[in-house]
């Protein structure tokens, strides 16, 4: 639902060095959000985040946001493995009145596999990279059936020996059980709300943007900085719940401190 994954894997596989010149990936990271109440909402709340990453067995472990990933395949430009995630539904207190008499809709946890490809380098500078990301995965609980993926295609780069930048672009999708669930009314929530009736179907949730400044404020420490926007897409933009109570436009921004091990 809101896209730190691809950036925080890129910030993590990023290395720092240590006075000494070695390199440093081993870190972990806590900070504070502000997302939307629900998909498709124009009300925002604060929730804590996380991230992390640690070398265990041969296997990078990574902690990104609401989920975690395992790196099992890391050879030349190619990365591959699995992960999997928390997905947010929607409650009973959305921030909007007209909204909260709509029926809940429960979280689902995704299980699936990523490819990350390292497609350049030293195209500006001698430390710059681009990437190519994909993830699909389906829900664990069986509440939405179908695949849930996005890709991506991100630029990184330090502006410095201790600041690193990333900008991403993203795509998402998700299945008709989630769009039916999450953005559609049916003749009952119409009643009950007075939202048109109205029926959505999967496709391209989202596109969005993404930029990631890292600062390392010390041989171990840095202040990461993400701000994010997208915009729904298709029967996801049009839902009443969206284009009458909400707003296809949807942002993220969140601030963090990390330690580098």
């Amino acid at each position: 639902m809101y896209k730190t994954a691809a950036f925080i894997a890129l910030l993590l596989a990023a290395p720092s060095f240590a006075q000494n010149g070695e390199p440093r990936t081993d870190f972990v990271a806590g900070g504070i959000a502000a997302v939307p109440d629900s998909p498709g909402a124009d009300s925002y709340r604060l929730i804590p985040f996380a991230a992390g990453r640690a070398t265990l067995g041969g296997v990078v472990f990574q902690i990104e946001g609401p989920g975690l990933s395992a790196s099992l395949y890391n050879e030349g430009a190619i990365e591959a493995g699995a992960f999997v995630r928390y997905y947010g539904g929607r409650d009973d207190d959305t921030g909007d009145a007209i909204v909260d008499l709509l029926p809940e809709a429960d979280s689902g946890i995704v299980a699936g596999g990523f490819v990350r490809y390292l497609a350049g380098q030293g195209l500006f500078n001698d430390f710059d990279r681009v990437y190519f990301s994909g993830r699909v995965g389906t829900d664990l609980t069986g509440e939405y059936g179908g695949a849930f993926w996005s890709g991506s295609v991100a630029y990184a780069t330090p502006l410095s020996r201790t600041t690193l930048f990333i900008a991403n672009l993203s795509v998402s999708g998700s299945p008709d059980d989630y769009a039916d669930r999450l953005f559609s009314v049916d003749a009952a929530a119409a009643a009950a709300s007075g939202l048109p009736v109205y029926t959505a179907e999967s496709g391209i949730q989202d596109i969005g943007v993404t930029l990631f400044l890292d600062q390392q404020v010390t041989d171990a420490w840095s202040v990461t900085g993400i701000f994010g926007a997208s915009r729904l897409q298709g029967d996801y933009a049009d839902s009443p719940i969206v284009s009458l109570r909400g707003d296809d436009m949807q942002y993220f921004a969140g601030l963090g401190i990390g330690r580098r091990f």
